[in-house]
């Protein structure tokens, strides 16, 4: 047993290690810190490290896609729909496809169709700036939800929703619809 207050160098170099990976560790998740108010300052979400009212509307978003949440409301691309068309375009950023499906999804035409290109394009908006200051946290929307979503909240049983899609099953659509109810609450 070594006396209190000597060491040898493998203790130092040890201690030295850990200093050196704590240090990268904590300077790392500050240039990511950096990197995200840098992006949500070009969004208008902050402003000389002040929130704004519309950083105050994101922070009341609790989602992965929460950017693109506020994104979406703040150029009205779900103003104009119904509640059916805004469940099944809702559901394409909590739902996840869990296959490696390359099939496009089914979704209903007109106006899901149009507000879910618009969020695609959103979503490339973003995620180039993201990009831009080397971050990536936006996962692309997944409208593979979307037609079950809408034909149930149109009103279908969902015996028939569910009969109609052999991959879709009761579990699954109770999570995406809780965490679908979640986000639109």
């Amino acid at each position: 047993v070594r006396p209190y207050g000597r060491r040898n160098k493998t203790d130092r170099a040890d201690t030295d290690a850990l200093e050196r990976k704590v240090a990268g560790k904590t300077s790392s998740i500050g240039r990511t810190f950096d990197r995200v108010c840098e992006v949500l300052t070009a969004l208008g979400y902050l402003k000389r490290d002040a929130v704004t009212a519309t950083g105050r509307q994101l922070a009341r978003v609790y989602s992965e896609a929460d950017l693109l949440v506020v994104e979406c409301l703040r150029d009205g691309q779900v103003d104009a729909l119904n509640a059916a068309e805004l469940a099944s375009v809702v559901s394409a950023l909590v739902y996840e496809n869990r296959r490696p499906d390359e099939s496009v999804p089914s979704v209903p035409s007109g106006a899901v169709q149009s507000a879910l290109t618009e969020m695609t394009r959103t979503w490339s908006r973003l995620s180039a700036a993201e990009a831009d200051a080397k971050l990536a946290f936006l996962r692309k929307p997944d409208p593979g939800f979307s037609w079950a979503a809408w034909r149930w909240a149109s009103g279908e049983p969902l015996e028939k929703v569910l009969g109609d899609d052999q991959d879709l099953t009761a579990g699954d659509f109770v999570r995406v619809c809780k965490q679908l109810l979640d986000l639109l609450a």
